[in-house]
């Protein structure tokens, strides 16, 4: 026979268990990421399930049942509009849903392109948030804020500026977009990706620096592992890279043809006088490019031209006899184009 506090019992016991439950699935923190936020891009509507199932994919949460189980208690809503939604590290599920739940800020679609020039990059991306140029690159080179982040200086921070399209909320400050464009960039480099470049020696850093040289390189996407080795092989050497688009970095202007004078520029960016990979990169760098970098090609090419046949592809060499070669036939149709010669 069951006794009256036996009853009584189990069902304290059973009341404590279903709260302790209950403040699992509602008040525990279950967003558990390496920054303050992270960013839900929903580019197109999407459903409800999807957009939790896209915070579980992406290690958001810690607890992705609970938060399903969240989900099916509140009702939640069935899709999620376009937007931007910024989830907070710590929140716990019934913070995640409220969030989710609300109309989004306005938000717009930034596109990051690729340019030379950094400062080219910035406008660009300024002039489609109309925010001032002056006040992102104030926080892109101010070390304080960029101890912040991790080992970034005034030069190698922009390696950040992947060439992506981001949505950011219409009335970003400068330094949201900053902290916007370092958080898409950790996103970016994943733990497998680090991983690589650790096994070549590299940084992230350093990765995108290379990267930028060999899409200023080239846009063939079939050569860029080829040039990608070649590099690292100069580097493992001790030779001079000799990148024909660091020297155009440091002279400052657009060149049709690098001539002997470029090369004597004295800046750190000028490899054919330095040593080791330039401060930053020379060129925005593109994922592919950086791609290329960690999954380069293995062989013993040192020396590379253009074909004189200005098709874009190369010609790769083992030998510096072999490429003084295929560089002077090179010339020799730079010679016959008149490239690089002043008009009269």
């Amino acid at each position: 026979m069951i006794s009256l506090s036996g009853v009584k019992a189990s069902i304290v016991g059973g009341f404590f268990l279903l709260l302790s439950i209950l403040f699992i699935v509602f008040s525990s923190p279950n967003v558990r990421i390496n920054h303050q936020l992270y960013d839900l891009e929903v580019k197109q509507p999407m459903s409800a399930v999807d957009a939790l199932r896209q915070l579980d994919q992406d290690q958001v949460v810690g607890n992705f049942l609970s938060l399903r189980v969240a989900s099916t208690i509140l009702k939640y809503r069935d899709s999620i509009p376009q937007g931007l939604f910024q989830i907070k590290n710590g929140w716990n599920n019934w913070q995640i849903i409220e969030h989710l739940s609300k109309e989004p800020r306005v938000s717009t679609s930034v596109v990051i392109k690729p340019f030379q020039q950094r400062r080219n990059t910035l406008q660009h991306l300024c002039k489609t948030l109309d925010i001032k140029f002056t006040a992102l690159r104030y926080w892109m080179e101010d070390e304080v804020y960029l101890q912040k982040w991790g080992r970034y200086d005034k030069d190698n921070v922009y390696c950040i500026l992947i060439p992506d399209t981001l949505l950011m909320y219409r009335d970003s400050k400068a330094k949201e977009v900053a902290d916007r464009l370092f958080r898409n960039y950790q996103r970016f480099w994943t733990p497998e990706k680090l991983q690589k470049a650790a096994t070549l020696g590299l940084t992230h850093q350093e990765a995108g620096i290379l990267a930028s040289i060999i899409y200023a390189e080239t846009k063939q996407v079939s050569e860029m592992p080829t040039i990608a080795g070649l590099y690292l092989n100069r580097l493992e050497q001790g030779m001079r890279l000799q990148a024909d688009p660091t020297v155009v970095f440091a002279h400052g202007r657009p060149v049709n043809r690098v001539l002997k004078a470029h090369k004597q520029i004295k800046s750190p960016y000028n490899t054919y006088r330095e040593y080791g990979l330039p401060p930053g990169p020379v060129f925005t760098p593109t994922s592919t490019a950086v791609d290329a970098v960690l999954d380069a090609e293995s062989h013993e090419y040192l020396y590379f031209c253009a074909r004189n046949d200005f098709s874009g592809f190369h010609a790769f060499s083992k030998t510096l006899d072999d490429h003084l070669q295929i560089a002077r036939q090179y010339q020799r149709e730079l010679n016959r184009r008149r490239i690089g010669f002043k008009r009269r």
